[in-house]
C-alpha cells in the first residue's frame, strides 16, 4: 500500500510576514470552517477574532509570550460552544437539558473540525498557521478578556498569516502506532523504541521523551493546567460530578 501524501505537507508557521490579509479573507475562511461535519446540526463552535492589539499582547504573555501571536496577521480562539444552541432552544420554547460531559465530547469535537477545515484552506490560499496551545496557560483570565458567556470554552489559538519562513516537515510516529485493527494493540517496547527514534529530531536534544516528560510527565505542564482548567470547566458548565 502506498503511503504517499494525498494533501501538502502541514507545517507550523512561527514567522510571519508583517503583510496583512486581504479584506473579506477571514470571513472567506470562517465560511469554509463552517462546511466542517456537526454533530445532530448543533454546530458547537465559535471563533473570537481578536482584533485589539492590547488584548492579543495578553493573549500573547499569558500563553508563554509567544511573539507569533503578536506577529500574526490574524489571531483566533477557537471556542466549545453550547451557549449558542441554548439560546435557540429558550428562543423558541424548549428546555435545554443537562448534559456538561456529553456536550462537551461533541463541543470539542465540532471546534476541532471546523478548525482543521479552516487550516486547510487557509494553507490552500498560501497563508501559514500555527496553533496555540498556550493559551490554557491563563484560561481564566482568558474567559474574562473575550467576556465568554457560560457554555462557552476556550480550546486552543490560531495565528494566520503569510508565512515568513519554510520549516521542514516534522517527523510523526510510525502509521503503526496510530492504526488499529479491531481492537487496540499495546505499542510494543521494540515499537516504542523505533518512534522515540523517529521523532528525535523534532527536538534540539534529540530526546522526546525528555520533552514529553516535560508535559506529560508528574509535575509537568498538563499537571500545572489541571486545576485552573477544572476551574474554568465548573464556571462555563462543562463539570459534572461522579455518581
Amino acid at each position: 500500500m502506498s503511503t504517499n501524501p494525498i494533501l501538502a505537507p502541514h507545517r507550523s508557521i512561527r514567522l510571519f510576514r508583517a503583510d496583512p490579509l486581504p479584506e473579506g479573507t477571514i470571513q472567506r475562511l470562517v465560511a469554509e470552517a463552517q462546511r466542517a461535519p456537526t454533530d445532530a446540526t448543533g454546530q458547537m463552535y465559535s471563533f473570537v477574532r481578536v482584533l485589539d492589539r492590547a488584548r492579543r499582547r495578553r493573549i500573547a504573555e499569558l500563553s508563554g509570550d509567544q511573539q507569533h501571536v503578536l506577529d500574526a496577521a490574524e489571531f483566533l480562539v477557537t471556542c466549545a460552544d453550547v451557549h449558542r444552541l441554548v439560546r435557540v432552544l429558550e428562543l423558541h420554547g424548549r428546555v435545554p437539558g443537562e448534559y456538561p460531559a456529553t456536550g462537551l465530547h461533541f463541543a470539542v469535537i465540532d471546534a476541532t473540525l471546523a478548525t482543521q477545515r479552516l487550516i486547510d484552506a487557509a494553507e490552500a490560499i498560501g497563508l501559514g498557521t500555527v496553533c496555540i496551545g498556550g493559551i490554557l496557560n491563563g484560561v481564566e483570565e482568558l474567559i474574562e478578556l473575550l467576556a465568554l458567556p457560560r457554555g462557552v470554552l476556550p480550546l486552543f489559538g490560531l495565528c494566520l498569516g503569510w508565512p515568513g519562513e519554510a520549516p521542514v516537515a516534522r517527523p510523526r510516529v510510525a502509521l503503526t502506532s496510530v492504526l488499529h485493527a479491531d481492537t487496540y494493540h499495546e505499542l510494543t517496547p521494540a515499537a516504542a523504541a523505533a518512534d522515540v527514534t523517529a521523532m528525535a529530531p523534532i527536538t534540539r536534544s534529540s530526546n522526546w521523551p525528555a520533552v514529553l516528560g516535560r508535559y506529560f510527565a508528574a509535575g509537568g505542564t498538563m499537571e500545572e493546567r489541571e486545576p485552573a482548567l477544572r476551574r474554568a470547566l465548573e464556571r462555563q458548565g462543562f463539570a459534572w460530578s461522579r455518581e
